[in-house]
């Protein structure tokens, strides 16, 4: 191992340690100064990935692509990384001959159970480039998957995909509708947007079909809706409530901002007008997917004074963007949710539930302390009871 200094290409003297064979070391040396020391290339490398996550905004606000979950620090590189990789992707699609290769796995490999005709293939494979705009909205995921250059087999996104179709139903959303009821339609008195936005759904989902408009985009997004490729949706949960409430609660929403709304639901439309439904409960206490723990998750903008307290009880752990407890201390998180208004999901309420009944019901005893050891050679009873001198202890004079 040995120093040299010399003067780098950028202008600057600096050293760098060279290893290896004798021989080489010079050619190394010369190499090595013909580039940029080590602070001018960090330099330039900043610089670089500047100029990248600044052309990947201006190419995501273009292209409409929606926000990325994450810290500030992911998202700005998942930035990047989303529009290299959709570019890529589509680049790809636009390949007849790479239409082809896909058949022939699809046809030879069976890396799926579905039968496709290759002339569909070119349009489902467009859809999927819209399902991982619109699904695929964590950062975590553009930056695990950056070492895949041609981002995800199509052939293994196949099976996701139409999984998430089935559920969406795109092409329904996108069907005509006709000419909707005069009865089902509420306008403001001074209407500031042109045309209607039909809300519909169940109990399981609700979707919001309107024209492209920022400003319904913008309300609409602060509700927590997704875009599907052909309208707004929402799943619908125990948590997040009946259809006739999130009904109302959105039509009454686009109302008070000059949108005119259709809803087929008779009391989502009197609700929508009157205001009485119920509104959506956002602080949830649930249960983790893997193992029995309880989660909370940690959006930024829930107050700093909760997240302190929450992790104050015995158990917590931040990980995966919210905080995992064990059900051990379930009535510290009792009082907390108490105290900040949070709800226990019905999974979360069952393991809670099921943890007290097995607390309560362990069998309750009083333990008997142990018995003392008996000495085997019993010698210090013997010196106890007589005041004698063992013949083997006595002194022979």
């Amino acid at each position: 191992m040995s120093w040299y200094s010399g003067t780098f290409y950028c202008g600057h003297e600096g050293y760098i340690n060279i290893i290896g064979p004798l021989k080489n070391r010079e050619k190394m040396r010369e190499y090595k100064f013909s580039g940029l020391c080590p602070a001018c290339c960090k330099e330039a490398l900043l610089r670089s990935r500047s100029e990248q996550n600044a052309a990947a905004r201006k190419a995501a606000a273009r292209m409409e692509l929606p926000s990325l979950e994450g810290s500030r620090k992911q998202v700005t590189w998942a930035e990047t990384l989303r529009v290299e990789a959709l570019t890529r992707l589509q680049a790809f699609i636009d390949n007849p001959r790479n239409i082809d290769l896909v058949v022939r796995r699809l046809t030879y490999e069976a890396l799926t159970p579905i039968e496709l005709d290759a002339a569909e293939l070119p349009v489902i494979f467009q859809e999927i480039v819209q399902y991982l705009i619109h699904e695929k909205t964590k950062a975590a995921y553009w930056i695990n998957n950056r070492f895949n250059k041609d981002l995800c087999n199509l052939e293994q996104l196949l099976p996701e995909y139409l999984e998430w179709k089935k559920w969406c139903r795109p092409e329904e959303s996108a069907a005509d509708p006709g000419f909707l009821s005069k009865d089902t339609i509420i306008a403001p008195h001074a209407p500031q947007h042109a045309g209607i936005v039909e809300i519909r759904g169940n109990d399981g989902e609700i979707m919001a079909i309107y024209e492209k408009n920022d400003r319904f985009r913008e309300l609409i997004r602060d509700l927590d809706y997704e875009w599907n490729g052909s309208c707004w949706y929402r799943r619908l949960n125990a948590c997040r409530g009946r259809f006739c409430d999130r009904a109302a609660e959105l039509g009454n929403l686009l109302l008070k901002n000059g949108f005119t709304v259709s809803i087929a639901d008779r009391e989502a439309r009197e609700q929508a007008i009157s205001g009485n439904f119920l509104p959506e409960h956002k602080r949830w206490i649930g249960k983790s997917k893997k193992g029995s723990f309880f989660y909370i998750p940690i959006s930024p903008n829930m107050p700093r004074e909760i997240t302190v307290n929450l992790k104050k009880i015995p158990t917590s752990n931040f990980h995966s963007g919210g905080i995992f407890l064990e059900p051990s201390h379930y009535e510290e998180l009792e009082d907390f949710a108490e105290m900040y208004g949070f709800r226990f999901d019905p999974e979360a309420r069952e393991l809670l539930e099921s943890y007290r009944l097995t607390l309560d019901s362990a069998p309750r005893v009083s333990p008997t302390p142990p018995k003392p050891t008996e000495d085997i050679n019993n010698l210090h009873k013997i010196l106890e009871s007589s005041g004698a001198i063992l013949d083997d202890l006595a002194d022979s004079d």
